[in-house]
């Protein structure tokens, strides 16, 4: 059955081969794992030997040999961590890296003004990095070597911790060989604890590739890990941006407060020694390829928006041309009738012209015939009048006339 570094074997299912820790939130592998898989193994095909970082890493995991990453290394996560060191150390001082691989980092550091050497747990990787990079490797587990006490200034722990059998018990051997300021610098995956597998899965998100269950054994959320370090004694822990973000953490666990140096008191340190300066340049160049990087990315962003940009603009653009065609297609035959009406107007504006001057015509000749119909009246009434005058004399001379033959 399998059990928590905390102690816990009550597990909430997480995913087939994974299940989160009940009591610490620890993602735990499920998967039984032999008792001797750190154990120290000249064989080739040990679990940590030469097949894991030759054939293993490139066909099973998709990630580069340990030759290519002899060079890699050194000029994108050797320098990022050293950054990080000499924010918190200045050299001298004694640094040991447990699973120090091909050794770049321990030859980096050593470089930077360090005393510094590394701890695998294979033979032919032991050899693989002394011959590599000259550089003291000691064949591990750290458990197994006698070390001094209280007698390094930091212990590096770089991907290591998920792979660990016993991290509480790793850690504590590592806090007791750390001076009283001393501190571990830690790189391990990030587990997040409030987002479920099929999340992960639907977003096809980075921590996936994390879920290697005979590898790493215990994925730590932030809050799991310091619950182990704080178990410690290393109460302090600072947290520095991570090179590989968007799935790993990366910090420094102190037992007493630590103050980081500024950018000049590292450039100071640095100058004191030629091998310093070298690798003061380096940083530098690090430091410009990381700008330009990120003014790339910024460049390329703005360039994908101006892509939507344009790539929206051209459909509103054919649709309208679209839309203007339809409408041209209307505007034909209206315009046939426009001009079909206007001809009938016009012809009607014709009409209505000529109509318009029978009226005139026509109203002069009723003002003519209204000015004679009105004379004649006048003389109408002239006529009634004389006709009256003469009745009125006719009537007169009758009455004398009538009245003479009496007399």
């Amino acid at each position: 059955m399998s059990v928590c570094w905390c102690g816990n074997n009550h597990f909430k299912p997480f995913s087939p081969q994974y299940g989160v820790c009940k009591v610490c939130k620890t993602l735990v592998s499920l998967e039984p794992t032999p008792q001797d898989q750190l154990i120290a193994d000249d064989s080739e095909n040990a679990f940590y030997g030469k097949d894991y970082w030759l054939t293993h890493q490139n066909l099973d995991l998709g990630l580069p040999d340990i030759h290519i990453r002899s060079r890699h290394d050194l000029t994108e996560r050797n320098l990022h961590w050293l950054n990080a060191l000499l924010k918190y150390r200045l050299p001298p001082a004694d640094i040991i890296e447990l699973g120090c691989s091909h050794g770049g980092f321990v030859a980096i550091m050593q470089q930077a003004g360090y005393h510094s050497s590394g701890v695998e747990v294979s033979p032919w990787v032991v050899e693989y990095g002394k011959q590599t990079f000259h550089v003291p490797i000691h064949l591990g587990p750290v458990e197994n070597l006698e070390l001094p006490l209280e007698s390094f200034d930091a212990v590096v722990l770089m991907d290591v911790l998920e792979h660990l059998q016993q991290p509480l018990l790793t850690l504590e051997r590592c806090t007791r060989l750390l001076r009283q300021d001393g501190f571990l610098v830690i790189q391990t995956p990030l587990f997040n604890e409030n987002i479920d597998y099929q999340e992960l899965a639907d977003k096809q998100a980075p921590f996936l590739k994390m879920l290697i269950p005979d590898e790493h054994l215990f994925l730590f959320s932030k809050q799991s890990l310091e619950r182990l370090l704080k178990q410690l004694g290393l109460q302090y822990v600072y947290y520095e941006p991570a090179i590989f973000s968007n799935y790993d953490m990366f910090l420094i666990a102190a037992k007493s407060p630590l103050q980081p140096h500024s950018i000049d008191q590292i450039e100071s340190a640095l100058l004191a020694t030629p091998q310093g300066r070298l690798m003061l340049a380096l940083l530098d160049l690090r430091d410009r390829e990381l700008t330009l990087t990120k003014q790339l990315e910024v460049s390329e962003y703005d360039r994908a928006a101006r892509l939507e940009q344009i790539q929206t603009l051209t459909a509103l653009l054919q649709e309208t041309e679209r839309d203007r065609t339809a409408r041209l297609e209307q505007v034909q035959p209206l315009t046939a009738l426009l001009r079909e009406t206007e001809r009938d107007r016009a012809a009607r504006l014709e009409q209505i012209q000529t109509l318009t001057a029978l009226l005139q015509e026509a109203e002069r000749d009723r003002a003519a015939r209204l000015e004679q119909i009105q004379t004649l009246t006048a003389l109408l009434q002239e006529t009634e009048e004389a006709r009256k005058a003469c009745l009125k004399q006719i009537q007169t001379l009758s009455a004398e006339l009538t009245a003479t033959p009496e007399q």
